[in-house]
């Protein structure tokens, strides 16, 4: 039987996550969403994006405009801009950090060994039934999380443009191991307890569940004996970008190449929660896991281009984080046997996506597709997505939203989105929602035109 200083899992993995949720960002890194817009139009945004959005998915967009800044007054302010995705099984270990479900099993078993009664037999059923429940709501799934905050500037001039922003993408991702042997254990104290509950003498029980007696006669707290893990990794990327872009003409087409040099400061965070760390609460567990942090501080750049041809129709191609980083964390030795753990790495890597696309004043379709599968920061699986999107514009001041996401690896669900953009006179707003399978994100910006 482990000894009472090996402490459960649960409350470092769970509040590991809720860190997660509040102060970084949860899968592979993919080409990233940033705005509403572009959730909306499921991330297709690098050939038809507009001029405010070319910063975040392509600078050369910027240059595809025909007239001077003071006549276009075409120039956008968002403040702020805000995107959160986030899968259930996130929501789900968020949930049981708030309702504290470990401590409360823990309290019921204390409980019931200072008084058995068929009443407190009923909390340890019910507290174990819960704690069981949230484990099978995570049990073996990814528990990801890829939100935005920011504000940009852009400034789109004739057939030139400049862009500035500055916004933190926080990225988590995790996978939670929940072995067979927990979910067997909890059932034994669901069945054993209700089966007390329900007036079965506590001596025949014990009898027929001795693993879950101990050699004093009572109950033994199985929060202390769970073997589950979880893998949890974080990236909070905070970005100051300045995008700039020239468009050259030839006939009815044009070239126009972009490029985004950015000072970035990098948050890694990773840990392997298990057994051997010596947790007795879930802020211990939030203040192991924020231990691991490592910050870092680099330059990286975007690069884009974008081809237009018989003034409707476009091409581009794009390499987001052109040069690839690989950042360390640190762990504290096992608090158990002293052995230093090797450090951890995590990976922030190039991505070249490929747009298409169809633009006209009030419509706009295109489809944006990965060509290369997103390395993963650490063991969580892959992606590589196909966009599709449109936007049709009423009264030159409602542009109505839709699109698709598919991950070609099939790994995660297909994703379907909305939203709608007003503007009136200078003040502009945009909201979207996406949703599919597990998976579901919202977006919100507001700003003004100048």
């Amino acid at each position: 039987m482990p000894s009472a200083s090996r402490t459960n899992l649960l409350p470092y993995s769970f509040a590991a996550l809720g860190l997660t949720l509040v102060s970084m960002p949860s899968l592979a890194i993919s080409y990233g969403i940033y705005d509403s817009r572009a959730l909306a139009m499921g991330g297709s945004a690098t050939a038809i994006g507009s001029h405010a959005q070319a910063a975040f998915y392509n600078p050369a967009l910027l240059a595809f405009h025909d007239k001077e800044e003071e006549e276009g007054r075409d120039g956008r302010v968002y403040l702020p801009n805000l995107v959160l995705q986030v899968s259930d099984a996130t929501e789900a270990a968020i949930n049981a950090i708030d309702d504290e479900l470990d401590t409360q099993l823990s309290g019921a078993i204390n409980r019931f060994n200072a008084a058995p009664s068929l009443d407190s037999a009923g909390q340890v059923a019910s507290a174990a039934q819960d704690l069981n429940d949230a484990l099978d709501d995570i049990a073996n799934q990814e528990l990801k999380i890829d939100s935005f905050i920011g504000f940009n500037i852009s400034e789109p001039s004739n057939r030139e443009g400049g862009a500035f922003y500055f916004g933190a993408r926080l990225i988590g991702g995790g996978l939670a191991n929940v072995s067979e042997a927990d979910s067997a254990l909890l059932k034994d104290y669901i069945e054993s307890m209700n089966k007390v509950a329900a007036g079965v003498d506590p001596a025949t029980v014990a009898a027929e569940y001795p693993q879950l007696i101990n050699t004093n006669g009572q109950l033994i707290d199985p929060t202390r004996t769970l073997t589950s893990n979880a893998d949890i990794s974080a990236l909070a990327i905070s970005e100051w970008g300045m995008a700039m872009a020239k468009q050259f003409e030839w006939g009815d087409y044009g070239l126009a190449i972009g490029i985004t040099p950015k000072l970035m400061r990098v948050d890694a965070f990773r840990d392997t929660a298990d057994f051997n760390d010596s947790l007795g609460s879930a802020d211990e567990g939030v203040d192991k896991f924020s231990d691991t942090q490592a910050t870092h501080i680099t330059l990286n750049a975007d690069f884009g281009l974008a081809a237009t041809i018989k003034e409707h129709y476009r091409v581009s191609l794009t390499l987001k984080d052109a040069f690839e980083k690989s950042f360390t964390t640190t762990q504290a030795p096992d608090p158990l046997t002293g052995e230093e753990a090797p450090e951890l790495r995590v990976t922030l890597s190039s991505r070249a996506r490929l747009g298409v696309g169809y633009v006209t004043e009030n419509f706009s379709v295109g489809v944006d597709y990965d060509l290369d599968q997103a390395t993963p920061m650490a063991n969580e699986a892959g992606t590589q997505e196909l966009s599709l999107g449109a936007e049709y514009v009423l009264f030159d001041a409602l542009a109505l939203r839709a699109g698709y996401r598919q991950d070609q690896t099939g790994l995660r669900d297909n994703l379907i989105s909305g939203g709608v953009g007003y503007q009136w006179r200078r003040f502009v707003m945009d909201i979207a929602y996406a949703s599919g399978g597990d998976y579901r994100g919202g977006g919100l910006q507001l700003g003004w035109t100048f």
